[in-house]
């Protein structure tokens, strides 16, 4: 695993957020930019700019910090970057939506100003993740040319940080709860912990809640085990959270320490259910964006706070982080409030290029790698979906995504592994996926009733329903990950038709309850939370119109409709 932990203030990290104003160079000019944020909405000639160009900031580094353990760290950067120090090369990433760090040693400059300077790219190619200017899209399709839809945002979207600590350092944390027992409120935690090679030595101090338990540090990776007797439990309704501590301790001084909140819960399945502590749970929610005007996809923690409270209101209890992972602080709140969340790797739009293609596969091998990694410790977090409507029908994508699976499950046997598919399974002839078989949970994307069959909501109903009922040959989960329709803000009509709020609210309601009957549809998750930004294109007037409440968070008819369903 990768070992990278979110940067930290305390009793002995100091986390400085590098959220000043940067500069962006460009085509010979320099001007004010917003971090963290898209570079596409902030001025009108970088809309549909994908780069490569600059970000510069001056970062003064006080004496104060030699002989420290200095580390740049992005958030996420979309997509490719370079990070230079007083123009030594210190970094580089291939890698968007996910964090990445830089050791600054042998570049940096004590006791004077230093100056921070990163080359972001953001060029759509068939080679990189998510994907676009795919062959067929030469004489058409969308522009900017993606194979997905959403708009190809770019730029420092997570907020940088320096982080100053001892050499001596806590790199990562791993908490295990799988082995607690519900019934006997018996939680058994083993929490694997990674040093730098300067603990080796010291005394290292782990606790949860009361219980602690202090070792000499023997190696870089040391592990403990805790049975906690009377635990309380992370439920949907009381989200307990414990304080995870390590400590490195040198001669009774303490010398660093980390600190998470984790919740004990279990996640298991039976052939119908998803069980949270043993007990089946429906999830009821939506696919949703990590966007926003002007801000594009950066993290902007007031939308975060609103969101939630919408979807409280609304009476969801999950959401998928489609069709990339979210910010931490998503799942920060996420663990706080009692949300389930099903995180997913920013794989949507693979076909056989991309089965076929060594550096394809090894990208979205250390893709699902960081995303482990980086969420492993979220209790909020209780599945992984290695992708978002592939080609799943090619013969090619059977052993791709066996490979995907295993690489999940070998970073984390604890939760189910999924995959979400667009191909109908109930045809009498035609393509077939030959994916799906290797997950745990199976989750299906269904819009009958609006890309076919339009304006047919009975004919979807009967369509959703027996497809539905044909997988149950699999025995095993169905989500519902995605079903909706466009509606706009305002368009009434009388019957209801396509695109007007009336359609949508009718659609949504018919085909949940649908789905809402089947046993073994353990989630049902409407397309989409909001309207979001997409590419241009002929089927796309800017938006995506799917969301049951606007891009500025307005309910839609369908958003009451869903909470008289939700909250019943």
């Amino acid at each position: 695993m990768f070992g990278l932990l979110r940067p930290q203030s305390n009793l002995c990290r100091s986390a400085i957020e590098l959220s000043n104003m940067w500069k962006i160079s460009y085509h010979g000019k320099e001007k004010p930019v917003a971090v963290s944020a898209s570079w596409n909405e902030q001025y009108e000639d970088l809309f549909l700019e994908e780069g490569p160009l600059e970000y510069i900031y001056d970062i003064d580094v006080p004496m104060s910090w030699k002989n420290k353990r200095l580390r740049f760290y992005f958030g996420a950067v979309n997509t490719k970057s370079k990070v230079y120090l007083n123009d030594e090369l210190i970094g580089s990433n291939d890698i968007g939506y996910l964090p990445f760090e830089c050791d600054p040693a042998g570049a940096i400059k004590y006791g004077s100003a230093n100056s921070l300077r990163v080359e972001v790219e953001n060029k759509l190619s068939k080679d990189g993740l998510p994907s676009g200017r795919m062959p067929g899209f030469e004489e058409g399709g969308n522009f900017p040319p993606a194979n997905f839809d959403f708009f190809p945002y770019g730029g420092i979207i997570r907020m940088p940080y320096v982080e100053i600590s001892s050499n001596a350092s806590i790199l990562d944390l791993n908490f295990r709860c799988d082995g607690s027992i519900p019934s006997k409120k018996l939680g058994i935690v083993d929490v694997k912990v990674e040093v730098t090679d300067e603990c080796i030595g010291k005394d290292i101090e782990v606790s949860i809640g009361d219980l602690k338990s202090t070792k000499k540090i023997t190696s870089a990776k040391e592990d403990f085990h805790f049975e906690i007797k009377n635990a309380s439990f992370w439920e949907l309704d009381d989200p307990y959270l414990y304080d995870l501590k390590a400590k490195i301790m040198s001669v009774g001084d303490l010398v660093d320490e980390y600190k998470l909140k984790v919740g004990i819960r279990t996640i298991t399945l039976d052939d119908k259910h998803i069980l949270l502590n043993g007990k089946p749970v429906k999830l009821l929610g939506f696919g949703k964006h990590e966007e926003f005007p002007v801000e594009g996809q950066g993290t902007f923690k007031p939308l975060i706070i609103k969101d939630y409270d919408l979807l409280k209101w609304i009476g969801a209890n999950s959401f998928r982080t489609s069709h990339y992972p979210y910010s931490e602080e998503w799942l920060d709140m996420a663990d706080e409030l009692g949300f389930l969340v099903i995180d997913e790797a920013p794989h949507v739009g693979l076909e056989k290029y991309h089965y076929e293609n060594p550096e394809t596969v090894k990208l979205c091998v250390d893709d699902i790698r960081r995303l482990i990694d980086r969420d492993k410790n979220h209790p909020s977090v209780i599945m992984w979906s290695v992708a978002n409507e592939p080609d799943s029908a090619h013969p090619k994508s059977d052993e791709f995504f066996k490979k995907l699976y295993d690489t999940a499950k070998d970073c984390d046997p604890t939760r189910p592994v999924t995959m979400v598919s667009c191909v109908p399974f109930c045809k009498k002839s035609g393509e077939q996926d030959v994916a799906m078989k290797h997950f745990d949970v199976i989750s299906v994307n269904r819009y009958y009733g609006w890309y076919n069959h339009q304006g047919k909501i009975e004919e979807a109903e009967k369509l959703l329903s027996d497809d539905l009922d044909a997988l149950r040959t699999y025995k095993r989960p169905v989500i519902l990950t995605e079903f909706g329709a466009d509606a706009i803000s305002g368009f009434h009509a009388n019957p209801a038709q396509m695109f007007s709020e009336e359609y949508q609210s009718e659609y949504i309601e018919r085909l949940f309850k649908v789905a809402d009957e089947k046993d073994f549809v353990t989630g049902i998750h409407v397309w989409a939370f909001a309207d979001f930004k997409t590419a241009q294109n002929i089927h796309r007037p800017l938006f995506n119109y799917k969301g049951v409440f606007t891009r500025d968070r307005n309910p839609k008819m369908a958003a009451h409709t869903l909470r008289k369903l939700w909250r019943r």
